[in-house]
């Protein structure tokens, strides 16, 4: 009798130890303790300054994905045309959050998204121009950022009047570029810049950008991923499913849903 008491404890133990198992990400010993990520620190509620008490979400979304494997999240600031030169090298940092992937082609990434995108139009308060078909694009100037893509048409619109003689379209480069664009409009340098609408909002939810108002939209979205190294020396693909798995946790825990509220940021999916 004792012996089979003996038996099944044992047994229900090492089922126990099976489903633990089963139950828990498996991580491969040459896995990378840490990734570290870089993102524009003016890209608020996606990535925000690393030295402010929130990163932003997309960040937040990277570091509770990884944490899922044991891998830790580095996070730093720097401008994105930068950031996607120094993730290419893979030396410094090894990823960047949130990319459009027609941004960095050769890069590697997971197959879920970080973020959706919808950029808008916006000018002063007191302005009369909205933003309908690209045949009113010709009353304006305008300004937007350099290296973004936007879509087909404006990409190609943009690379036709981009920082001509005539102005008609301006490229800004560096650090805090929607505020700005923001100070270029209000000083009427420009008529209305292009940026992203979760952006806008966050920042005018906190109180700047003051006399603004949006005047239309690109009828498309854009998904934003985890752009990780094409560099050989770190394992990015291995690195892309550690992310989707981890991200499938966090949808299924409802940990995503509560990162996402900090932001007040609707899932995508």
């Amino acid at each position: 009798m004792l012996h089979d008491i003996k038996n099944s404890q044992l047994k229900a133990v090492l089922l126990g130890l099976l489903l633990l198992a089963l139950l828990t990400p498996s991580v491969s010993a040459q896995s990378p303790k840490a990734i570290s990520i870089v993102a524009p620190k003016f890209w608020c509620p996606f990535a925000c300054d690393a030295n402010s008490p929130q990163h932003g979400f997309a960040i937040e979304i990277a570091r509770a994905a990884f944490l899922e494997f044991g891998i830790t999240v580095n996070y730093t600031n720097m401008p994105y045309d930068r950031a996607l030169l120094e993730v290419k090298k893979g030396v410094m940092v090894q990823a960047v959050v949130p990319t459009f992937k027609e941004e960095a082609p050769h890069f590697i990434y997971p197959n879920n998204a970080t973020s959706a995108t919808e950029y808008c139009f916006y000018v002063k308060e007191n302005s009369g121009w909205h933003f309908t078909d690209y045949s009113t694009l010709n009353k304006i100037r305008f300004a937007a950022t350099s290296g973004y893509i936007y879509s087909p048409k404006m990409d190609a619109y943009i690379a036709q009047h981009a920082n001509k003689t005539n102005g008609v379209v301006y490229l800004l480069k560096g650090e805090d570029v929607p505020t700005r664009m923001f100070k270029m409009i209000i000083k009427g340098r420009y008529d209305a810049f292009l940026e992203d609408t979760r952006l806008i909002d966050f920042l005018r939810s906190s109180g700047k950008l003051a006399g603004l108002k949006k005047a239309g939209c690109l009828d498309i979205i854009n998904y934003g991923y985890l752009a990780l190294t094409p560099s050989a020396t770190f394992p990015s693909r291995q690195m892309a499913k550690y992310f989707d798995e981890g991200l499938l946790i966090l949808r299924k825990s409802g940990k995503l849903k509560e990162i996402l509220d900090k932001y007040g940021v609707q899932d995508w999916q």
